[in-house]
């Protein structure tokens, strides 16, 4: 089904978050963050297209949404069957708890759309972004790892690409240790980009390069995002069309009819090119959970 897409009205810069029961979204790291019993929030994985889905709905509430309206204003394929919705409201369910009998989030109005229907509020203060890092983390141990990740980082910062594994069995600290670094990181290198991506069980079929899309979407929406946004509409549009809600339609339109025939291998060679370009002047530091 070939869609005429309408441009989003989204305020690109709005740093509100937004919650709801135990979640809070934020537009502007393009994250959703669930409170536990502690208080303390821990990041939720969902792929690219799934936030935007939420992220439409959630700014909605209470509004009934048809496929057709969710189709023109996200989806970035010229052709595309309704049915893929059901899938990224699928997706949504599994990740909130939802029940779509019983639905505490997300309706279903059968034939016609969907609705938010958990109550919500705003808040104003600003979200963190990637250059602001984790609380400081009391690790034991792990000096020599934090040596080893260092020296990869200053490599990296002189022009040598470098690639470090954190490996072991679960729950022994990978995440906490790689929040330490962050954190370190950032304070020994003000200029440095950082970008998360986490890779989620059951999507490498459906998205191969689910966390590095995340990753790079981050950094297309942290301070300075714009100039991402033109590295890769110039060198990498086969990832860029994964972002709809970054583009407006005609340029969303435009880049489609250059990517036509775009293959794998394409999207590999690009997002090498684009990253040459992105680190030309500032280290990139890109973390993968779960591989």
């Amino acid at each position: 089904m070939k869609r005429d897409r309408g441009s989003l009205d989204w305020d690109s810069a709005r740093t509100s978050s937004i919650r709801f029961l135990e979640f809070r979204l934020d537009p502007a790291n393009h994250c959703l963050w669930r409170r536990g019993d502690s208080e303390e929030e821990a990041r939720v994985g969902l792929t690219p297209k799934a936030f935007d889905v939420l992220r439409y709905l959630v700014e909605r509430a209470g509004q009934l949404v048809n496929h057709n309206e969710l189709l023109d204003a996200l989806w970035a394929r010229d052709y595309v069957q309704p049915e893929v919705l059901k899938h990224q409201v699928l997706e949504l369910r599994k990740v909130l708890g939802d029940d779509a009998k019983h639905p505490r989030y997300i309706e279903t109005l059968p034939r016609r759309g969907y609705r938010f229907i958990a109550s919500i509020r705003d808040e104003i203060e600003q979200a963190p972004t990637a250059e602001v890092g984790p609380a400081k983390i009391l690790l034991v141990g792990r000096e020599e790892a934090f040596t080893e990740l260092h020296d990869g980082l200053a490599r990296a910062s002189q022009g040598q690409r470098q690639i470090a594994f954190v490996t072991g069995e679960a729950g022994i600290g990978k995440t906490a240790l790689l929040d330490e670094f962050h954190r370190r990181a950032v304070a020994a290198a003000p200029g440095l980009r950082i970008a998360r991506g986490q890779c989620i069980e059951g999507y490498g079929g459906q998205e191969p390069y689910y966390p590095l899309l995340e990753a790079l979407g981050q950094l297309c929406r942290d301070p300075g995002g714009d100039e991402i946004v033109k590295i890769l509409a110039a060198q990498a549009p086969t990832w860029l069309v994964q972002f709809p809600a970054l583009l407006k339609s005609e340029c969303r339109q435009r880049l489609q009819r250059e990517i036509q025939g775009g293959t794998r291998e394409r999207m590999l060679r690009e997002i090498t090119e684009a990253l040459e370009s992105i680190t030309a002047e500032r280290a990139l530091l890109i973390v993968l959970e779960d591989l």
